[in-house]
């Protein structure tokens, strides 16, 4: 790297609050100057400093836990043309907790719908009796047993019907959104959140990794004409967990002004001025 010293001039500099320029893409020799400086500081004061150093660029170099999000849509079976679109966050709600997200796509003439109800399946079966979910517009909720739950509250609220491939639908688990019917104040609700946990155990997008959804739609058309109705099925992505963030190593420079800055704090600290010093590092 390119060679360049500090002389009696910096430590000036460095008094004042002001630091030199350092031109070169490696931070070490902040700390083996430090080291060569016994006769400026006691040894006692340089490991503390080192030891409060080291804090600081550890506290501010390296990125927090990462989390991810997936999101996929599904589509009719049996009934309307219609679209829904899922996201699913392990990270919004905090550690644990995995929030769906589910928005009604406009599709065709069929501009809008009501979102009824919303059936899962989930990987890890035994967590079922745990499962606890919170959602302004959720008015029901059932988990389990597994592979049997295809209506939750209201009985017109299910994914019941052949549909195209002949198959009868059953999942895991269905949360119901709203009430039936779109007047009076029963809701009409084209995306909704809710946030699924467990009573004992920290729940991941892992757990819905390539597992059936459903949606079942009421309510469906445009304008005043919405007297069609629409159940869907569909299947989540393949979820890879996010590779752990890399360890940023802090800019030269960044670690350069906590290295000086500090040595400006300890001239202050001691009571016989500073002997000149020059420090060559190539």
């Amino acid at each position: 790297m390119k060679g360049f010293s500090l002389g009696a001039s910096d430590f000036t500099w460095i008094a004042n609050g002001k630091f030199p320029s350092l031109a070169t893409d490696s931070y070490h020799f902040i700390f083996q100057a430090l080291i060569n400086m016994k006769h400026l500081f006691s040894t006692s004061a340089v490991s503390s400093f080192l030891a409060a150093t080291a804090v600081v660029i550890s506290s501010s170099a390296f990125a927090p836990a990462n989390a991810a999000s997936m999101n996929f849509a599904i589509n009719d079976f049996t009934g309307a043309d219609t679209q829904v679109k899922f996201t699913l966050d392990d990270a919004i709600e905090g550690p644990g907790k995995v929030q769906f997200k589910v928005d009604y796509l406009s599709t065709g003439n069929n501009k809008i719908a009501d979102i009824r109800g919303v059936f899962f399946n989930i990987l890890d079966d035994s967590l079922l009796s745990g499962l606890q979910v919170v959602g302004k517009d959720v008015t029901a909720s059932q988990f389990g047993p597994a592979g049997k739950v295809n209506t939750v509250g209201s009985s017109n609220n299910n994914l019941n019907g052949e549909g195209k491939k002949g198959e009868i639908n059953f999942f895991d688990a269905g949360v119901e959104i709203g009430q039936e019917g779109i007047g009076g104040g029963k809701g009409d609700i084209q995306s909704t959140i809710f946030t699924l946990s467990h009573s004992s155990q920290a729940l991941t997008l892992a757990q819905f990794s390539q597992q059936n959804f459903g949606v079942r739609l009421m309510s469906v058309g445009s304008g005043s004409d919405r007297e069609e109705s629409s159940k869907l099925k569909g299947q989540a992505p393949y979820y890879t967990p996010p590779k752990p963030p890399t360890q940023k190593v802090p800019e030269p420079t960044t670690v350069a002004a906590l290295g000086l800055f500090a040595l400006g704090a300890l001239k202050v600290t001691k009571k016989k001025a500073l002997v000149p010093a020059s420090i060559t590092v190539s």
